[in-house]
């Protein structure tokens, strides 16, 4: 059962340690240590428009504790990979100075001599980047455990997917996306740490998410990669045209959407070249650029795309062999989340949010279900979110395990098991929704009505 508990009222190791005790001691094999992957959400190293990072990544506080924990109930004899895939042009050891985490992960190290502690940039590449455009790309030291290509085939939440053909992914190169994307072809390069693990510990930041519209427990997975040009995040075009890239295509849209791939090709090709060329359209901001209030790239409430992704990379971890062949539906992955809502991320999310002091912890062992409690406490509606509904859905590899209309949680803030559907809102009036998303949020109750307790 998912658990919604007090953010400030706990102490984080005696709290990890009783959520994980159960999960760690299933877990373990017979023959060997456990392999523990804790992932949290590294997505960058600080704020699109400042140096701020509290409700951009997961609490430091929270990452330590969760690996204390898990060396305390292991006395030491395990192999805990703590690790990300963030975006591709992140800073990942400024990541690790945020809160001084790297020192505090380094103390663990010290006090557990036993304890084969490691922390892993799951990125084959990384980009340096200026106005926003890719300049130059070095290779990345890879994931020690390789990476496996995951195909999902026609169990793919992408399969006859009419934007097949159109995907665009995380590159200049469109091309890319659609190889791994076709017909009944829909992989995915998982890194083979997180896909080898007994025990994998989700702590996603619970925020609002431009393409998605939250991002907590499923979306976090998309961290798992070696490559996210493998991962479709919209379809060029607008809905008269199949495509989920705008919801309306004006003449300005119509030059966009006709400009953008020539110069990102030509970037990609001749960067010396194409990628001034596209820096300066970029500082135009309303052309190739963003103006903080043109909807493009996706970043909408119609994005039909994403979510299916998001998924799919869920259905690619819990079920996928090493080798990437497929378990059966009655052997997941074990898994476990808490997701961070001490400080929660509203607004223009992931990447730029705004802080919300929601003061909660979500915690659970099924991501679906995680996910729409973490909706509900955001003041989300769950159907407005395909992400979480289509969790839920019938599949021969399925994700949520309980009909979302008779999901019940534990709610600490009023004491008692309640319907997901009674869940209120962490701050009052929930979460801002980014602009892309104006009809997600719910007629829901919030923190300011919940009795002390």
């Amino acid at each position: 059962m998912v658990r919604i508990v007090h953010g400030d009222r706990h102490d984080l190791f005696d709290l990890a340690t009783r959520l994980l005790e159960a999960e760690v001691a299933a877990a373990t094999p017979r023959d060997r240590p456990i392999h523990v992957v804790v992932k949290p959400n590294w997505v960058q190293h600080r704020a699109e428009s400042s140096d701020s990072w509290e409700a951009l990544i997961t609490s430091p506080d929270l990452v330590e504790q969760v690996v204390r924990a898990v060396a305390t109930l292991t006395g030491g004899g395990a192999l805990v990979s703590v690790c990300d895939a963030p975006h591709t042009y992140a800073d990942f050891d400024a990541i690790l100075d945020r809160g001084a985490l790297g020192q505090r992960l380094a103390r663990i190290r010290r006090e557990w001599p036993a304890l084969q502690l490691e922390i892993l940039d799951l990125r084959r590449e990384r980009w340096m980047v200026q106005d926003s455009v890719v300049v130059r790309r070095e290779p990345n030291t890879e994931d020690p455990r390789g990476y496996t290509a995951v195909d999902l085939g026609p169990r793919s939440c992408l399969y006859r997917h009419r934007g097949e053909g159109r995907f665009y992914g995380a590159d200049y190169d469109r091309q890319g996306v659609n190889l791994h994307h076709h017909g009944e072809r829909h992989e995915y390069l998982l890194a083979g740490t997180p896909l080898g693990a007994d025990l994998f510990i989700n702590l996603p930041k619970l925020k609002t998410h431009r393409k998605t519209g939250i991002t907590a427990a499923l979306k976090n997975l998309v961290g798992i990669n070696g490559d996210k040009n493998w991962l479709p995040h919209h379809t060029d075009g607008c809905p008269g045209d199949g495509g989920d890239e705008r919801p309306l295509l004006d003449w300005a849209g119509w030059v966009e959407m006709r400009i953008k791939p020539l110069v990102q090709a030509a970037t990609l090709r001749a960067p010396a070249i194409g990628g001034p060329l596209y820096r300066l359209a970029r500082r135009r901001q309303s052309l190739l650029g963003g103006d903080g209030q043109t909807i493009r790239n996706g970043n909408w409430q119609g994005n039909d795309t994403c979510w299916r992704m998001a998924l799919d990379l869920n259905r690619a971890l819990l079920f996928a062999n090493r080798d990437g062949t497929l378990r059966t539906a009655s052997q997941p992955k074990r898994y476990f989340c808490i997701v961070d809502g001490i400080v929660g991320g509203q607004g223009n999310g992931p990447t730029d949010p705004e802080p919300v002091f929601s003061n909660v912890l979500i915690a659970g062992g099924n991501p679906a279900e995680v996910d729409a409690v973490a909706a509900r406490v955001m003041g989300f509606d769950i159907e407005c979110l395909p992400i979480v509904s289509h969790a839920f859905d019938a599949h021969s590899l399925p994700i949520g395990s309980t009909p979302l209309d008779r999901l019940v949680c534990f709610d600490e803030r009023v004491g008692a098991e309640i319907p997901v559907s009674d869940v209120r809102a962490a701050v009052r009036g929930g979460f801002r929704p980014h602009f892309g998303w104006p009809d997600v949020r719910a007629a829901v109750a919030s923190a300011a009505t919940v009795p002390a307790g």
